[in-house]
């Protein structure tokens, strides 16, 4: 098996929610939450929620700063839950917006490390569909 495709399977099964293969403190561990609405304090309290359009993100998060990992799939750092409940809902931070024919059809508060690997699979992902259209 070849190492990009023993990454892809471990990338895979942390993504799924595994058990971990080694010990980790909490903060190592990633973790996602899915979000139904969100709502832009400093923007007035616009709100944004699946099947919305590209441009009604646009708007509500105009003044956040984005960072685009691909043409559908955009962050945003700064966000938080409401009445977070546990310590891990509370470390994420980071709000993840995933796009479909100009349509939000995800959303997930995310901490650094699911972060990362979310990262990380895109630009996998982006390399394959180089690689397969030479």
């Amino acid at each position: 098996m070849n190492i990009r495709r023993l990454s892809a399977l471990l990338l895979a099964a942390t993504l799924c929610g595994s058990a971990p293969l080694f010990a980790a403190s909490e903060s190592e561990i990633p973790a996602s939450f899915s979000i139904q609405t969100v709502t832009v304090a400093s923007g007035g309290g616009l709100k944004f929620e699946r099947g919305d359009l590209r441009s009604d993100v646009m708007f509500a998060m105009k003044n956040k700063l984005c960072q685009r990992l691909s043409h559908n799939v955009w962050a945003y750092d700064g966000f938080f839950a409401e009445n977070a409940h546990s310590d891990l809902l509370r470390r994420c931070e980071t709000l993840v917006v995933t796009f479909e024919n100009d349509r939000v059809v995800d959303v997930q508060l995310v901490n650094k490390p699911a972060f990362a690997a979310i990262a990380a699979n895109v630009k996998l992902d982006q390399s394959q569909r180089k690689f397969a259209s030479r």
